[in-house]
């Protein structure tokens, strides 16, 4: 092959390949006629965009406190009622204690019993070799002492939790035995309490959105008992395991509720949406959703290119919302999109 044959196809080839690559790679804006009744045209605005996951929740309170006695008994006064406000460390029922008191009695005559004992015994034996025998009798002696005190001690705890005594302030929401008189066992009555400043709004994410989610992300939450007051807070807790029993794995989140509640306007159990904040830019160009198509996994636009036809233009895309796609690169403010009816 002589030197001209070979430059000849190397012309040739290079022609090939120059087509190749217009067709694959530098994809032609081809034209399309405008249909003037089907075809909206609209103009790229520039606006704020906001990437935000909106998740439904409720209002759960972290102060709650579910009351019980520690032993069984006669309920012998209860001061409170379901709806009433009480303080910390407050007295809300007792327990008949006079046989509580008694038996208190009885152990420390036990204890005085024993105390005499030991002291006898420990006199007797103080001028005395201590054999291996001494030293279990004294032993003995010892241990049946520290068990009377030990007893002494039950009895008088058992006094003590006589009294039912709420550890936070809040709001009697429930009690099981409400009248004095009758006996009880730890599980027959309880008393709970919750307070109302410790409300927080829970939800729950998917784990394939649970990712974009980070602590002290900015959110709003927006309850459906207050549609037009808006809460400002911040994510504050994002699970590690998912939530059990459910269909599919999803993980808990909860936010504070900033908000002054002591005319309980605010309540347990109220439904509501979360709107978090995962990105926001400002004064960027936009269009809306419906505007983009997709081309084996590339987008594009409708530009109207005249009266009568309008042409495809590929472009980048950064933020999407529900209603709005950021445009990056491939049009301007100019542009006259087109959103073709489907």
């Amino acid at each position: 092959m002589n030197k001209s044959t070979k430059i000849i196809l190397g012309i040739i080839v290079a022609v090939i390949l120059f087509f190749i690559v217009r067709q694959f790679v530098i994809k032609p804006t081809s034209a399309t006629t405008l249909n003037t009744k089907t075809d909206t045209v609209i103009s790229p605005t520039i606006e704020d965009i906001k990437d935000e996951i909106t998740l439904s929740g409720s209002i759960y309170a972290d102060q709650v406190a579910v009351l019980k006695f520690q032993n069984s008994g006669k309920l012998n006064w209860v001061g409170v009622k379901v709806g009433d406000h009480v303080k910390k460390w407050q007295v809300l029922a007792t327990l008949d204690s006079l046989e509580l008191k008694k038996n208190l009695q009885t152990q420390f005559n036990d204890y005085e019993s024993q105390l005499s004992t030991f002291t006898d015994t420990t006199e007797s034996y103080k001028d005395k070799i201590i054999t291996d025998t001494v030293k279990r009798i004294l032993t003995r002696t010892q241990n049946s002492l520290d068990n009377d005190v030990i007893a002494y001690e039950i009895a008088d705890m058992a006094i003590k939790e006589s009294r039912l005594i709420t550890p936070i302030e809040g709001i009697v929401i429930a009690i099981d035995s409400p009248l004095p008189g009758i006996n009880i066992t730890p599980a027959t009555s309880t008393i709970t309490v919750i307070n109302p400043n410790s409300l927080y709004f829970r939800s729950e994410v998917d784990q394939n959105e649970v990712t974009k989610l980070i602590v002290d992300q900015k959110a709003t939450i927006n309850l459906d008992s207050f549609a037009t007051e808006p809460i400002d807070t911040k994510l504050n807790y994002i699970a590690f395991t998912p939530v059990s029993g459910q269909s599919s794995t999803v993980y808990e989140i909860k936010f504070p509720l900033p908000v002054e509640n002591q005319n309980l306007n605010y309540r347990l159990g109220m439904d509501g949406d979360v709107s978090i904040l995962i990105t926001d830019k400002l004064q960027v160009l936009t269009v809306p959703i419906e505007a983009i198509n997709d081309d084996n996994g590339q987008s594009f636009v409708w530009v109207k290119n005249n009266d009568t036809d309008k042409i495809k233009k590929y472009i980048k895309t950064g933020i999407e919302t529900d209603t709005k796609v950021e445009i990056l690169d491939g049009i301007n403010q100019n542009d006259q999109v087109v959103i073709k009816k489907r």
